[in-house]
């Protein structure tokens, strides 16, 4: 359906609104006040306070002058026009359990999250080992891996060498890369795998 014209100004002035709330955030933030902002971006104050309340739609020249007097991005005055595509909320013992290779070797995942774009993908995983590994399982995937240790104390190979991870340790690698772990210390042994491939 067609966008009328009443509905076309109201998401104009909200937009404006929106990115005047931004430019008074970053002048507070910058210590600035109004004539001061004037003084070094060349924009009137007047101007400025009609920005900020959202009374006019800046030009990208004169937002731009703005961002350059603060030493900030000019696209930090358009974040909060920018719509969330994809929210992945999983409460506190919460999750899906699926299987994947892992699960074979003794691997128990719980899914905790999810999010695709475009150009990425990005899971996470909850993965409990309650038992000694079996077989040597190696893994090896397109992406970015982080792995922290919720509880116990694990051997894990990344490609020739291997990590002796305790609870609270992080290690962030290449998925291409050759991985698995070598055998659990203490079990159980909890940790939080987050995956990012991209498209």
């Amino acid at each position: 359906m067609p966008q009328t014209k009443t509905a076309a100004v109201t998401q104009k002035h909200g937009l404006d609104l929106l990115v005047g709330l931004a430019v008074r955030n970053e002048r507070t933030q910058s210590g600035l006040t109004l004539a001061e902002l004037s003084a070094k971006s060349g924009v009137s104050t007047p101007m400025i306070s009609k920005i900020e309340r959202g009374q006019v739609s800046a030009s990208l020249s004169t937002l731009n002058a703005l961002a350059v007097a603060m030493a900030v991005p000019i696209i930090n005055f358009f974040a909060e026009t920018v719509e969330i595509h994809e929210v992945s909320l999983v409460r506190a013992g919460e999750g899906i359990s699926v299987k994947r290779a892992g699960s074979t070797y003794g691997h128990n995942y719980k899914q905790l999250g999810r999010v695709t774009t475009d150009h990425q993908d990005l899971e996470s995983y909850m993965i409990t080992l309650d038992q000694p590994v079996t077989g040597t399982p190696i893994f090896q995937h397109t992406g970015i891996e982080l792995m922290h240790i919720i509880e116990g104390d694990i051997s894990y190979r990344i490609g020739d060498e291997v990590y002796d991870l305790k609870s609270g340790d992080t290690l962030t690698f290449e998925a291409t890369v050759p991985h698995g772990p070598v055998r659990i210390n203490s079990a159980p042994t909890r940790f939080l795998t987050v995956i990012s491939k991209p498209k």
